[in-house]
């Protein structure tokens, strides 16, 4: 698929029910690993942020392949402006491969704590399709 890129995702987006929200193809994905990074809480928010943190433990999330232009751009925007796009490295079976993914860019706005996949699944799912991605959804 011409243009189309690979998606490294870390939190709310690993999820389907808000992946298929925001984007509009369906796409394979893989779990997949970065190296180099960390996932943090966000002050007041129950999705977390990436940073750069060359010796934090390897990060677990979900690659998307292959996903078209018109569906990252719609991830931008779901992303907002805390968030710039940066290509990286993701491991996948092994092997690496390149991915954008979402980096934090106001640092100020983060906390210390390591963002838990497991409690979002069980506590914060639900909340987060009711308020964040309602907000931030891109329409049309």
């Amino acid at each position: 698929m011409a243009d189309a890129m690979n998606v490294f995702t870390y939190g709310s987006l690993m999820f389907a029910p808000v992946w298929a929200q925001v984007v509009r193809g369906n796409y394979r994905s893989k779990i997949a690993t970065i190296h180099g990074f960390r996932r943090v809480c966000v002050v007041d928010g129950n999705y977390p942020a990436l940073l750069i943190a060359p010796r934090a433990v390897p990060v677990i999330g979900r690659l998307y392949l292959d996903v078209a232009v018109a569906d990252v751009a719609r991830l931008d925007h779901f992303e907002t402006s805390q968030y710039e796009r940066v290509l990286l490295a993701a491991t996948v079976e092994g092997v690496a491969v390149t991915a954008h993914a979402f980096l934090a860019v106001n640092v100020s706005t983060l906390t210390d704590t390591d963002w838990s996949v497991s409690d979002f699944k069980s506590n914060g799912l639900s909340l987060f399709l009711a308020t964040y991605l309602e907000k931030n959804n891109p329409r049309g």
